[in-house]
């Protein structure tokens, strides 16, 4: 679980922002954003400090509709993070939102492309009352996978959701397209510059400022109607005696405007606060134990509410106060002016808020900052601490990012980190390159290394990733032989000893081996507690399952299932590979009662884990396994389908116990019932393939598919038997990805 500290911080980055005391309702414009609703996408696009935010934010207070808000920032530049945020802030506006996509999303290896964002275009076409999603800070994103995405939810938007994007500068979408349609309605920096009725409402209404005409019409000329600089200006004209000094010395446009009125302000704040200002400038957000941890003082929160009552750019993200950040622009002028004034101080800063955080527990926050002071080493011992949490969390990706930001000779003085990430890109499905080129990096630091120990665990680890490797490439003799070489280089006593007899009966299990392999699972389950190996425990449950279940243990084979899958629900692990085993036991379960439909939905449920992680072994077990399903349920041609596909997995491969149970398909398929005749050929689904189609991507087994379509149990089997054979497919989930390349879904 989260703690504390990082739940909230990262919450605030879902909350609709608090209206700014003393704002000026800009009605012509709310007006406007609610008529756009009509459409799908309303893009506001300005330079900073143009008020894109208070205007959105002001749009959420005003209208009828729920707003699901997400606050952008440069770590969200990757698409399985981007939508996680954007699913989360979708479920906290409409609490009926089904959990499906943000489930899929925990998934290490999961497509966001296949398996999620169909889902969430299905989910948001079901909407009952209107929904607003705000994309704040939109120009942070440059990952063109996540543009694409954007633009595939946006095309298939439904009539109760509309989308807006925030940022600085135009979305790289098919704006002339929706433009052209009418779908497309547009805020730029014209539309929210301040009028001169605007400007005075601001500078002597909220202000009190008691400009004359002429001195309202000098600064609107200077600041062109420009918000955060007619802030600036009424900050600067409040307290001086002088403002005609003031007011002649104003330059036009915005940067050099910034800067001579930021040192008109800041020459009148005490240098406590100027000295609070730029040194918690480092800080994405702000509250009053972290400001004090990284500005060394004690009464920081009583400083953010003043300044946030001083108009002082402060932003509140939460309705108690505990939680803000500076706005876009100013914290810019403070970031600047520190780097020029105290450069020296920057690292010192970031390292105390790694500290700050590191005591919170917040990882994320602790990591990102020590890579920002430039503590490689601490980044590096942290990640070594951390990483099996990390990746059990769901944050595998990055994790991997997190070690690629370190430098080489950094990752070769702490070759575990390497380790970790050669394990984690495999347990993920990566290309090779992202395997082999950190393999040997701890391989060269094993064989450098001169305490015995040390290199012998170091060994031990790259032994480990080569016998899993080869498990993966369907390998079993030489995982088998790399796994005991395991044991065997390890130093006596090793706390990793239990983890290692893991790892064999891992590979055992697959060559037929099955009484060490169980005896060893068991051992491991018996010496290990639920926590932070539960990733591990849920596997050893589930192969443990598998076992009992073929044995027609069928009692002992569901207390296993039951134990696996709660585990993996409540650590947040269900959509991760490792799960296939246990669906598979419970699928052998079912198929042994006569529960032919729910055993087949589980096997498919199976082999959409098992492709995630891209083992090969894993892949052709769980198809074997629908193969077989479906054979019972009298679909020959489909389990011959799963057969070859599970065959093609294991091409050049020879693994005893995969062999076996392909032998006991093919029989079972020779005895299945004629295949139903496939009597449309043409290349396109028929009108009621299509409404099939469009929702497999769901959790909806046949049956509940069947009930939603008002059709029959055998007439969706058999649409889906042909849906698979016109996409060239073997399988649910691989039917979901081939219509999306040919844009069906």
């Amino acid at each position: 679980m989260a703690p504390e500290s990082e739940f909230v911080a990262v919450r605030t980055k879902l909350l609709v922002p608090e209206l700014r005391r003393g704002l000026i309702a800009r009605r012509e414009l709310i007006a406007s954003l609610e008529e756009s609703r009509v459409g799908r996408l309303t893009i506001v696009s300005a330079p900073t400090g143009f008020g894109k935010t208070s205007v959105l934010a002001a749009w959420a207070a005003a209208s009828p509709a729920r707003f699901a808000w997400v606050s952008l920032d440069d770590a969200d530049d990757e698409p399985t993070r981007f939508w996680s945020y954007v699913v989360a802030a979708i479920e906290s506006a409409a609490p009926e939102f089904p959990g499906t996509a943000a489930r899929r999303l925990r998934g290490p290896g999961v497509s966001v492309a296949d398996e999620v964002l169909p889902v969430l275009v299905n989910q948001l076409a079901r909407l009952t009352q209107p929904l607003v999603v705000v994309l704040d800070d939109y120009h942070c994103v440059s990952n063109p996978a996540i543009h694409a995405g954007v633009s595939y939810v946006l095309d298939r938007l439904g009539r109760d959701a509309h989308v807006a994007l925030a940022g600085q500068t135009d979305p790289p979408l098919a704006l002339g397209r929706l433009r052209g349609g009418g779908a497309l309605h547009e805020l730029r920096a014209e539309h929210l510059r301040f009028s001169d009725e605007e400007t005075a409402a601001l500078l002597n209404g909220t202000h009190r400022l008691r400009l004359a005409p002429d001195q309202l019409a000098g600064v609107q000329h200077r600041t062109e109607g420009w918000v955060a600089g007619l802030n600036l200006v009424a900050l600067s004209l409040r307290d001086t005696g002088d403002r005609g000094r003031v007011m002649a010395g104003m330059p036009v446009g915005d940067r050099f405007l910034t800067d001579y009125l930021w040192d008109e302000v800041a020459g009148r704040l005490t240098p406590e606060t100027r000295e609070f200002l730029t040194r918690t400038s480092v800080l994405e957000r702000l509250s009053g134990p972290l400001c004090d941890a990284v500005a060394g003082r004690e009464n920081s929160a009583a400083t953010l509410a003043e300044l946030e009552r001083g108009n002082l750019f402060v932003v509140p993200l939460d309705a108690e106060r505990r939680w803000y950040r500076y706005q876009h622009f100013f914290r810019a002028t403070l970031l600047r002016r520190l780097e020029h004034d105290a450069p020296g101080e920057l690292e010192d800063l970031h390292r105390r808020a790694s500290s700050w955080f590191s005591e919170q527990g917040d990882l994320r926050g602790a990591i990102e900052h020590a890579l920002r002071a430039g503590d490689v080493d601490v980044t590096a011992d942290l990640l070594r601490q951390s990483w099996l949490e990390l990746y059990s969390n769901g944050q595998g990706i990055e994790l991997l990012g997190w070690i690629d930001r370190l430098p080489r000779e950094t990752l070769a003085e702490h070759p575990e980190v390497a380790l970790a990430r050669a394990g984690v890109a495999r347990a993920m499905g990566r290309s090779l390159d992202e395997f082999e080129p950190w393999l040997e990096l701890a391989e060269r630091a094993a064989a450098a290394e001169r305490d015995d120990p040390r290199r012998r665990d170091l060994a031990a680890g790259v032994a480990r990733q080569r016998a899993m490797l080869a498990l993966m490439h369907a390998q079993a003799g030489e995982a088998v032989r790399q796994a005991r070489l395991v044991i065997d280089v390890r130093p006596d006593g090793s706390h990793e000893a239990p983890s290692d007899s893991y790892f064999l009966a891992v590979c055992l299990i697959w060559t037929g081996a099955s009484g060490e392999a169980e005896r060893r699972l068991r051992e491991y389950l018996d010496a290990t507690v639920p926590g932070e190996l539960d990733v591990r425990r849920v596997f050893a449950m589930a192969l443990l399952a598998e076992a009992h279940a073929r044995r027609g243990e069928l009692e002992a084979a569901e207390r296993l299932v039951h134990a696996s899958r709660a585990t993996s629900e409540a650590r947040g692990l269900d959509e991760h590979p490792p799960n296939e085993m246990a669906f598979v036991a419970e699928g052998i379960v079912l198929l042994a009662r006569g529960d032919i439909e729910r055993a087949e939905a589980r096997f498919e449920r199976a082999a959409t884990l098992s492709r995630r992680g891209r083992d090969r072994i894993e892949i052709a077990h769980a198809l074997l396994w629908l193969g077989r399903g479906r054979a019972r349920a009298g679909d020959a041609d489909g389990a011959a389908d799963a057969l070859h596909a599970a065959q093609a997995q294991l091409r050049g491969a020879r693994v005893p116990s995969l062999v076996t149970l392909a032998r006991e398909l093919e029989h079972e398929i020779g005895e299945a019932p004629a295949a139903i005749p496939d009597s449309d050929a043409a290349p396109l689904l028929s009108a009621a393939e299509q409404r099939v189609l469009e929702l497999l991507p769901t959790d909806l087994t046949y049956r509940e598919i069947a009930d939603r379509l008002y059709l029959s149990l055998n007439t969706v089997r058999t649409h889906g038997q042909r849906i698979r054979r016109k996409l060239g497919a073997s399988t649910r989930d691989e039917a979901v990805s081939a219509a999306r390349r040919l844009d069906l879904l």
